[in-house]
This record gives structure tokens, C-alpha cells and sequence, in this order.
């Protein structure tokens, strides 16, 4: 390069500084906007496979729930076929008596008539409710087994208002059991009523 005439030298410079302005251009107007661009297309193409996985997921939770809602279906229907329906008071007697039977010593000699009507807890339930007076007398241990089993039972009874007093009676045996009063409320389809 130092045998070069002076002109020719800066020509030279001149050539390379232009090739590299090409090159450097080249690379910022070309090369620089092709990678921004493959970057946008992996993120969008990331963000395709995100959405297409949480299609997946929940189309396998979809299934899941499906299989979940029909055995909720069928236990619900089971449930269902075992609530009171017809005349509510033989119901309720019958089984009362058919439940209690002689292991948990329970007298219930007073069972009163079903009062029916809006369950009062929740608005716009879909059943009814029947309310039953209970009352009657039992050791302390027996009654709460009677009313553990009882409910668990049924699930669509339950107890409520229940009080309890001291045994009153003549003989030692009778002073050790409770006189109870309770509230039976049992669920029912609100087309049955009282005949």
C-alpha cells in the first residue's frame, strides 16, 4: 500500500469505507430486520402453543368435570329416590321406627304432623321443606349415637330446636335418661304435599 500513489491510496480507503457502509447497511436494513422478524414470529409462535396447551388443559378438565358432573347426577338421583314423598307423616313414622331400632333405646311416643313449606334458609331452593315435632326420652349416649346416625343417615334431614331436660319419673331408671324435643326437617320435592 505505500507503492501506491497517494490518489490511489484514497481511492482505496474511499472503496473500503463504502464496502463497509454496504456491509454495515446491509446488515441494519436487511439481516437486523429478518431477525426481528424471526423473533416475532417465535413469540408468536410460542404464544400459539401456550393457547393451544391450555386449549388441551382444559379440554381434559372439560372430561374431568363431565365425569364428575355425572356421578354427582346419579348420587344426587339416588338421594333423591330415598326423600319422603306421598303421605309425609306415615313417611316420617315408619321411618323413624324402621331407623330407630332397639340398640339405641329411644322412646318417641310423640311425633307430630309434618308442617310443609319454602326451605327458609336459602332463596329460590329447588325442594321443599317438612318440619316434624319430635319428642320423646333416651340415655344421654344412645340419643347422641341416635342423632349421629340419624343424620348421617339422611342426608337430606336434619335436626333442629333440639332441647333437652332432666328425666322426670318415679324410679332411678327413669332419672337418668333425658326427655328431648326436637325438629325434624326433611327435604322434599316441592310437588308432594300433604293428602
Amino acid at each position: 500500500m505505500n507503492k501506491l500513489p497517494k490518489e490511489k491510496q484514497i481511492h482505496l480507503v474511499v472503496v473500503a469505507l463504502v464496502t463497509l457502509g454496504v456491509i454495515v447497511g446491509l446488515w441494519f436494513g436487511v439481516i437486523a430486520m429478518q431477525q426481528a422478524k424471526i423473533s416475532a414470529i417465535a413469540r408468536q409462535s410460542q404464544k400459539v402453543q401456550d393457547e393451544m396447551a391450555k386449549i388441551q388443559k382444559v379440554k381434559v378438565e372439560a372430561e374431568q368435570v363431565d365425569v364428575a358432573l355425572a356421578a354427582s347426577t346419579n348420587q344426587l338421583n339416588k338421594i333423591e329416590s330415598g326423600m319422603p314423598s306421598g303421605d309425609l307423616f306415615s313417611w316420617t313414622v315408619s321411618s323413624l321406627k324402621q331407623f330407630n331400632n332397639p340398640s339405641y333405646k329411644v322412646d318417641m311416643p310423640q311425633i307430630g304432623s309434618p308442617s310443609v313449606g319454602s326451605v327458609r334458609l336459602y332463596p329460590d331452593f329447588p325442594y321443599n321443606q317438612a318440619a316434624v315435632a319430635v319428642s320423646g326420652s333416651a340415655y344421654y349416649y344412645e340419643f347422641g349415637k341416635f342423632l349421629c346416625d340419624l343424620e348421617n343417615r339422611f342426608p337430606y334431614l336434619r335436626v333442629q330446636n333440639l332441647s333437652l331436660e332432666p328425666g322426670y319419673g318415679t324410679t332411678a331408671e327413669e332419672h337418668e335418661k333425658l326427655n328431648f324435643h326436637m325438629e325434624i326437617v326433611n327435604l322434599v320435592k316441592p310437588s308432594t304435599s300433604l293428602p
